[in-house]
């Protein structure tokens, strides 16, 4: 079992920049602006060897705010209580002030083990750093996260201290191996949809900040969950806007999270608003998650408002069809994130996915599927040659993303796209393939070598 490290401390102080630099990618947002981020970010990363999971929270505030604010406290709340070593972090540049101290009050009370940094630390003015001992912590130790002054003293400090903890916490757990992942699942849809409550309803616990507040998820959160004896990683991510919509800044940068979180899925859950229609954005963000090549399920929410069950059910099913049918083979499933109706589909529905990505057709049954078809309709003259082109075998490839099928052919480039949709369509008639896109590569066929 991994020890867990959370960076603590006011807002605007660095926290989600030391993160980027001792995780290696730019991973949280970072911005002068106070409170941006919102969730917990959790990373596993190995400094010295030391291997740990490293949690980024939003800042400590000590304020009345809104319910907004409520839940980002408790998400600070949750990653003290749950981390076995807590960094806090003070801006070197700022004064004292009594934030800071009911900040150091609040660190106290979890009787965690803490490291004391005072980040923008550039002058070298010891002086200034002694100010902040009277925290009690001790003098802190002065880096710069953004200059990358100071992280080898932070990163062998951090490890001593875990090497330590690790030494006094010998359990079993941490010699077990880490169980496989079923399925790495991004829930994706446009801003307020309801994906933060899905995944908080899945999870049991108010993990993810929800709120009416448009694009209140920024980075992308992850949880694991167990379900039925199989694990899968949740990525709930910030609502995906169209291009003339994306802002700069936080706006631009959450997207781009959100569009990673999509291709690094095995599947994407697109959720849809049950108390409206399917809208323009809704197959925009359709459309990322086919360009992503993963599974696609399609998760119509807030059934819990249908008066008619049956008869709304059907209603969607018809409008999903007329509007998704660049995408008909996604697989389908109504629930409420409110009172957890159906939920459980989604897994059941993500295994039957997982199963589709990884089916192997036999190459010689695929060549007596090729005959069939090729009897029914054959490919037509498109191009300026005298005959039509002609397909020879078919052979689909291993270890793909994406069921991956290439057809050797003649002229690759005279095939119209009506024929390649002809051979998909039969392929999932034959195969299945439900939930799945899949790929199909005309190439040609290399010519024996001349004697």
């Amino acid at each position: 079992m991994n020890l867990r490290v959370a960076l603590i401390g006011r807002p605007n102080v660095g926290k989600s920049t030391l993160f980027n630099a001792l995780v290696g990618q730019h991973l949280a947002i970072t911005a002068q602006e106070a409170g941006t981020t919102r969730d917990r970010i959790e990373r596993e990363v190995t400094v010295n060897r030391v291997k740990f999971t490293l949690v980024d929270a939003g800042g400590i505030e000590t304020g009345d705010g809104g319910d907004l604010d409520d839940d980002i406290q408790r998400q600070v709340e949750f990653a003290m209580r749950n981390s076995d070593l807590l960094v806090f972090i003070v801006d070197a540049k700022s004064e004292v002030t009594a934030e800071d101290s009911h900040a150091v009050e609040t660190l106290r009370r979890t009787s965690k083990p803490v490291i004391f940094l005072a980040n923008k630390f550039e002058n070298d003015n010891i002086t200034r750093l002694m100010t902040f001992a009277s925290f009690g912590l001790g003098v802190p130790l002065g880096i710069s996260a953004i200059h990358k002054n100071g992280l080898d003293e932070f990163r062998n400090l951090l490890t001593k201290k875990l090497r330590s903890l690790r030494a006094q916490k010998k359990t079993k757990d941490s010699k077990v191996k880490p169980e496989k992942i079923a399925a790495k699942i991004a829930i994706v849809g446009r801003p307020n949809v309801g994906k933060s409550s899905l995944v908080n309803k899945i999870i049991g616990e108010k993990r993810f900040v929800v709120s009416e507040v448009p694009l209140t998820t920024r980075d992308v959160g992850d949880a694991l969950v167990e379900i039925e004896g199989k694990k899968f990683q949740l990525l709930d991510t910030a609502g995906v806007r169209r291009a003339g919509k994306i802002g700069t800044g936080i706006d631009r940068f959450a997207t781009g999270r959100t569009l990673n979180a999509i291709s690094d899925a095995d599947v994407a859950v697109l959720l849809l608003d049950g108390g409206e229609k399917v809208v323009a954005q809704d197959l925009h963000v359709a459309e990322k998650v086919l360009a992503a090549n993963c599974g696609f399920l399609i998760a119509v929410n807030k059934v819990d408002l249908w008066d008619d069950y049956e008869m709304k059910q059907r209603q969607w099913l018809d409008d999903l069809s007329a509007r998704f049918q660049f995408a008909r083979w996604a697989s389908v499933v109504m629930l409420s994130a409110q009172s957890g109706r159906h939920i459980q589909q989604i897994f059941e529905r993500i295994l039957a996915i997982q199963a589709e990505r990884i089916k192997q057709i036999p190459t010689p049954e695929l060549n007596r599927f090729l005959k069939k078809i090729l009897a029914q309709h054959s490919p037509s003259k498109t191009d300026k040659a005298k005959t039509p082109p002609k397909i020879y075998y078919v052979t689909q490839l291993k270890n793909q993303k994406t069921p991956t099928f290439v057809f050797l052919t003649n002229r690759p480039l005279a095939f119209h796209f009506s024929y390649r949709r002809f051979i998909e369509n039969r392929l999932r008639e034959e195969y299945g393939f439900s939930g799945v896109p899949i790929k199909l590569e005309f190439r040609e066929r290399k010519r024996e070598a001349r004697k």
